[in-house]
């Protein structure tokens, strides 16, 4: 493993365990080694949340995001301007890095948090439906597809992706309980 590597594990490590100075100094070094990677600078940008400086976390993902095409650095935007109230911005972060990354959990998940919050369910329909495709095994992402559609009022659909869900996990309780309520 290189220099430049280690100090990257290092740094994610250190930032588990809540030593974000460490973190940043293992960050800070990774980045000398290697000006050219966004890694670095997404674990930076990490520290700054953990410490909820979301400003300086919104210039490092920015910058992240000019290094290389990343989803991670735009779920990070998304968040960052989330966190401030910039929905419209932050949905379109979220659908950039989903279009990097179709199964990207964080972009999954605050893109669906963002769809309920400001009724934007349907225009966020075709992203989960991406991410089925990549991954048709996914329960939590097929899941969360279905019950986007039942809040379109497209039951039917709705209940054939629940029982999909079932026909792939025969034991997921969720999808056993929502399914028993809508179809009934």
């Amino acid at each position: 493993m290189s220099d430049y590597q280690t100090l990257k594990v290092l740094g994610e490590y250190n930032l588990a365990l809540g030593d974000t100075q460490k973190a940043v100094e293992c960050f800070t070094g990774a980045m000398e080694l290697n000006s050219e990677s966004a890694e670095p600078l997404l674990g930076l940008a990490a520290v700054c949340i953990f410490d909820g400086d979301y400003d300086s976390a919104l210039t490092l993902y920015m910058k992240a995001a000019t290094l290389e095409k990343s989803a991670r650095a735009h779920a990070g935007i998304g968040l960052v301007l989330a966190e401030q109230g910039r929905n419209d911005e932050s949905f379109t972060h979220f659908l950039t890095a989903l279009s990097i990354d179709p199964v990207d959990k964080v972009a999954l998940n605050c893109l669906l948090q963002q769809g309920y919050s400001t009724e934007r369910i349907d225009e966020i329909l075709p992203a989960f439906a991406r991410a089925l495709e990549e991954d048709d095994t996914d329960t939590a992402v097929r899941f969360s597809y279905a019950t986007c559609l039942f809040s379109t009022d497209r039951k039917e659909e709705s209940i054939a992706e629940f029982k999909e869900i079932l026909r792939i996990d025969p034991e997921h309780e969720a999808a056993k309980e929502v399914l028993a309520h809508i179809a009934a």
